[in-house]
């Protein structure tokens, strides 16, 4: 109901317009959250303050539009709500304080991180294992990666440290800025201790592994870690991985995984199927590339006739719709080896004929209008 912004506003005016009612503070934390959860950040602060003397600030109304601007990265603007909270007398407890360092670890203001944390106990407000996650992350997203091992150390020393959702932020960390050696240490600890990772985890290990060109541990870890923990993986592992496959240049690899990823997935999306297509482009299987066009917007299949629809990124037929760059960087490829003619041209009269989103800077391309295909 909050994503539905347009009947929270109707039942809004219908209170404050037509039955001039006053909105409670629960009534207004709705709305707050509503627009909050559809990115309208300021417009949850206007109304806030058009409010505030009949509606006073209390902890949760507060906290939701600080949660705004932690979402929208406005680390500064977090800050400046809490002053005005402290200066207003306003009740503050660990909640409202771990949405204001969840701001500031998500733009690595780890300064700022700190003086929340001093001022917590001069509040009454104790930290808690969120607390403590977060601020593992703000070292993870600054490349600290030493400092957030460190409290790391010290969650795993209080028991704080019980589930994969940390170890699962520092092994991101790690695998972003290259930390390989407390990757290491981390998946030891995670053995030892018991902790059950999830397809998050799983898909980490996979990128990790992949950067390490290391593309058997990969395959191994995605094939016995979910055997050994009762879990299937996802598709976005399953992508990962033929990602990976390219990147490690083993396309038939890939194509398996690909196929894999057909075969436990009701259907595969764009992103799935432009990866597959510059993997062929980067190696020279252009016909193979041509085949997945095909493939993507089910150009073989009959049927299917009408405008196309984007909502999810489908055409008319329920095939994806790819990137433009991606159909112009296959289309740059057949011409420069000679296979417009035969390949080209009759692709896009396919996609033409099939009513599938077709740029016209598309056939600029088949008629040789770009410079590169000359």
């Amino acid at each position: 109901a909050l994503k539905n912004l347009d009947q929270c506003w109707a039942l809004w005016h219908e209170m404050e317009d037509r039955r001039a009612m006053v909105p409670n503070d629960i009534v207004l934390g709705c709305m707050l959250d509503a627009l909050v959860c559809n990115g309208q950040i300021d417009e949850a602060l206007d109304l806030f303050r058009r409010l505030k003397s009949r509606v006073p600030g209390n902890t949760v109304l507060w906290s939701t539009l600080i949660k705004g601007f932690a979402n929208t990265h406005q680390a500064e603007r977090a800050m400046d709500a809490w002053r005005e909270m402290r200066s207003e007398g306003v009740q503050m407890n660990t909640v409202a304080y771990n949405a204001v360092i969840d701001a500031q670890a998500r733009v690595g203001a780890m300064d700022a991180v700190s003086t929340l944390v001093e001022t917590m106990a001069v509040d009454g407000c104790t930290p808690d294992t969120i607390t403590y996650s977060t601020i593992v992350k703000g070292y993870c997203v600054k490349g600290d990666l030493d400092k957030a091992f460190e409290v790391f150390r010290g969650m795993q020393k209080n028991r704080m440290a019980g589930d994969s959702i940390i170890y699962n932020t520092i092994l991101d960390g790690c695998t972003r800025h290259g930390r390989m050696d407390l990757a290491d240490i981390l998946l030891e600890d995670m053995e030892k201790l018991g902790v059950v990772p999830s397809n998050f985890t799983l898909g980490i290990l996979v990128k990790m592994y992949g950067r390490r060109r290391q593309l058997h541990k990969a395959l191994e870890v995605v094939k016995e870690l979910p055997a050994r923990h009762g879990f299937l993986p996802n598709a976005q592992v399953r992508t990962c991985l033929m990602c990976t496959c390219i990147n490690n240049n083993a396309l038939d690899t890939a194509f398996e995984v690909f196929e894999d990823v057909k075969k436990h997935s009701h259907s595969i999306d764009a992103k799935a199927y432009g990866a597959m297509i510059s993997g062929c482009i980067r190696y020279g299987w252009l016909a193979r590339a041509v085949a997945l066009v095909d493939e993507a917007y089910r150009l073989n299949q009959q049927g299917g006739k009408g405008s196309p629809s984007h909502p999810n990124r489908q055409d008319s037929r329920g095939g994806q719709v790819l990137e433009i760059e991606t159909l112009e960087h296959l289309l740059r490829s057949l011409a420069q080896h000679g296979m417009m003619e035969d390949h080209g041209v009759p692709l896009l009269e396919r996609l033409r004929a099939a009513k599938a989103p077709v740029s016209g800077r598309l056939f600029a391309y088949a008629m040789g209008g770009d410079n590169d295909t000359k």
